[in-house]
């Protein structure tokens, strides 16, 4: 990942910050359910009044425009049942390196640090 994700939307970095954690603990690729769990036990950190709790529309809008601005790849789900054939997301770049770029981010930084910390 480049710096490019800094200039991507506060939801949007949130949303891949989310995803990194998701990468790093072995869940991805990951649904917008999911996505939005990791981006909500990171909300404390980042306190309400710049984020808000992003709801699972905007999760897979943001993963959408991820995915179009080449920051994260779809992956289509093999079983209907589960995904609904929903597609699930990826980081494109390794997630330490992501963290490394977010942290350069003071909206972000504490939730870069807390999960760093948390592993």
């Amino acid at each position: 990942m480049s710096e490019a994700i800094l200039q991507e939307s506060l939801s949007n970095r949130v949303v891949c910050l989310g995803l990194a954690e998701l990468e790093l603990g072995g869940e991805t690729p990951a649904h917008a359910p999911a996505v939005r769990r990791a981006c909500h036990d990171r909300s404390a950190v980042l306190a309400d009044a710049v984020v808000g709790k992003l709801d699972e529309a905007t999760v897979a809008r943001s993963l959408n425009e991820l995915e179009a601005s080449g920051l994260a790849d779809s992956v289509q789900s093999e079983s209907t049942a589960v995904g609904k054939g929903r597609p699930a997301f990826e980081l494109v770049d390794d997630p330490e390196r992501t963290l490394d770029v977010l942290a350069d981010d003071d909206a972000v930084a504490p939730a870069v640090d807390a999960i760093r910390t948390d592993r």
